[in-house]
């Protein structure tokens, strides 16, 4: 974080020709005593932060500062014998406010001076455009149908024996728009990658939609572990689908092992996109979690998935109801193996020069004491490995400069491997019970569940608690609470898709059949028109037209390779 006291021909808060940036503000105080003193401050985002001396006040004058308004701001200053009137306020963007320090009120009140704008009306907008066109869509096929005089509803069949065609891993897999699919997966699936899109491409810069700072979650920090949880749904169907046609275990896996491979040599391939030399290629990248964390769990469904009968009633007597789990004791206790062992690791790996057991960011944390202990053991084991094939920002917003840390590295890989296969065991619960209700039921069981857990590590708090929430770190806490939001997502999309047929899932759905391809594509073309442009006069409004006109762009991509019969899988 930096506050900028800019010379008079640059300062936007002096002249009315240079237009602030997104979420900056000014700041005009008044220094009313006779000699200088020193602005400090810190983001209050900034947990534990050491203050960093940000402006010099010479005495008796006015200085136009400008200010960061993402978090609000904890100031005060200090002359050469003592500290004064440590004020947290929340800046509003665009706004203009003043302070004045003196002897004789050496803590007064900040004040407006000009109203701020509302920074928050370009969401409120965009969201009602698009209520008002899914109403005008909705009220224009209730007229078709009145003039064809077909009023009843569409057919969605929730066969298990026929919806796996496409979850297989053929190349390029073709098939008719009435091929029978589960649509809750493809529109779960479709929130994910179009959510991904959205975000990937700056989400119109409100904080909110981009990654948190370390500890915390926002909606941007949900789209891959969600990717990965509907994946590990997947995975459950598709082994389930391959193995009724007598195929063998063993082509099954080394099926795995190709698609896996594909999946890392496409990620690599992206990852030299902005790369000059093969000696900074950065290995990990999203595919390659995916890819990997995709491997470990289909392999050990491959190995241990059984064909349910109904066998299984007599076989746990007074226990059936939670056979979901019993069935499955071989692949949880692998998982739960690699869950102590990344846990292990965390906390009692020795990292030279930081304490055992740190998981937070370096730099200004926690007083800065440990400016070089940057993701703790999970930073050192990557910056060990990968040393300059990893992800180079060294730049936090919050917590100033770090040292590299991968967030889809090794450790980040291992824990991720957590939420696949919770994807894998909700996948389960689809196909053992056939009521809607007792499904819907486990789901959010499970939901509570993991969101109890998770709230008990984190203490239920984002800084506090034995483990933090951090998708930066793919904390357990982390993983645990977006698995919790998953679960609950598709339990609601369950029952109001396949159960009631309220929704037929568009238009995500159309993205959800063509995932990989609508990632590939978004990162090859962003910021290429006519997906984006250069902005003159970048603000939230045109960054969220921007950033929602591409995420547009590509669900209408989604629709036209839908309408073309065309399901691109790996």
């Amino acid at each position: 974080m930096s506050i900028v006291n800019q010379h008079i021909v640059t300062n936007p808060c002096l002249d009315a020709n240079i237009s602030l940036g997104i979420d900056e503000a000014c700041f005009r105080i008044v220094n009313g005593y006779n000699n200088s003193v020193t602005l400090y401050s810190h983001l209050s985002e900034c947990y534990l932060c050491k203050d960093v001396p940000q402006a010099y006040l010479p005495g008796n004058q006015s200085i136009p500062l400008v200010i960061p308004t993402k978090y609000p701001l904890h100031i005060f200053y200090k002359d050469n014998t003592h500290e004064a009137c440590h004020i947290t306020y929340n800046f509003k963007e665009h706004g203009t406010y003043g302070w004045n320090i003196s002897e004789e009120q050496p803590c007064s009140e900040i004040y407006m001076i000009h109203e701020p704008v509302n920074s928050y009306l370009p969401i409120f907008t965009a969201f009602m455009v698009y209520v008002l066109l899914m109403v005008l869509y909705a009220t224009f096929k209730v007229i078709i149908r009145v003039i064809r005089g077909k009023l009843s509803p569409d057919n969605v069949h929730d066969d298990l024996d026929r919806l796996q065609e496409a979850e297989t891993s053929n190349p390029i897999i073709r098939t008719n728009r009435s091929s029978t699919r589960i649509r809750s997966i493809d529109t779960f699936r479709g929130i994910a990658i179009l959510l991904m899109i959205f975000v990937n491409n700056g989400g119109g810069k409100y904080v909110f939609f981009n990654h948190s700072a370390w500890n915390g979650l926002t909606v941007a920090d949900l789209v891959l572990p969600w990717f990965a949880w509907i994946m590990g749904f997947s995975i459950t169907i598709s082994k389930r689908s391959e193995l009724r046609v007598s195929n063998s275990r063993k082509k099954i896996i080394l099926r795995c092992l190709q698609r896996a491979f594909i999946l890392v040599l496409l990620g690599l391939m992206l990852n030299s996109i902005h790369t000059d030399s093969l000696k900074d290629l950065r290995f990990p990248g999203v595919l390659q979690l995916l890819a990997v964390s995709y491997f470990v769990c289909a392999t050990i469904e491959t190995i241990f998935m059984r064909m349910h009968s109904q066998d299984d009633l007599l076989q746990f007597g007074r226990f059936t109801i939670l056979r979901d789990v019993l069935n499955n004791w071989a692949q949880w206790l692998i998982i739960l193996t690699i869950v102590a062992t990344h846990t292990l690791i965390t906390f009692l790996l020795p990292v030279p020069n930081c304490p055992t057991g740190y998981l937070g960011p370096g730099g200004y944390y926690h007083f800065g004491e440990f400016p070089n202990c940057t993701g703790g053991a999970a930073g050192y084991i990557d910056r060990l490995v990968f040393g300059s094939h990893m992800y180079s920002k060294t730049q936090n917003p919050v917590y100033g400069t770090i040292l590299p840390h991968d967030p889809e590295g090794i450790m980040n890989t291992m824990s991720i491997i957590l939420v696949v296969y919770l994807g894998v065991h909700a996948g389960k619960i689809l196909i053992l019970y056939y009521q809607c209700n007792a499904r819907v039921v486990r789901w959010l069981l499970w939901s509570g569940v993991t969101g109890i857990v998770a709230g008990l590590l984190c203490h239920f708090d984002k800084e506090s608690g034995v483990i933090p929430v951090s998708k930066k770190m793919m904390s357990l806490s982390f993983v645990l609470t977006v698995s919790c939001f998953a679960f609950l997502l598709y339990a609601i999309l369950h029952f109001f898709i396949d159960y009631k047929q309220y929704w037929n899932g568009a238009p995500f759905i159309y993205a959800g059949l063509n995932p990989i391809t609508l990632y590939i594509g978004h990162t090859i073309t962003m910021g290429l028109f006519p997906w984006a442009w250069n902005l003159s006069h970048p603000t939230h409004w045109s960054f969220l037209a921007m950033n929602l006109w591409t995420t547009t762009l590509w669900g209408i991509i989604a629709y036209w390779l839908y309408w073309k019969d065309i399901i691109i899988s790996i």
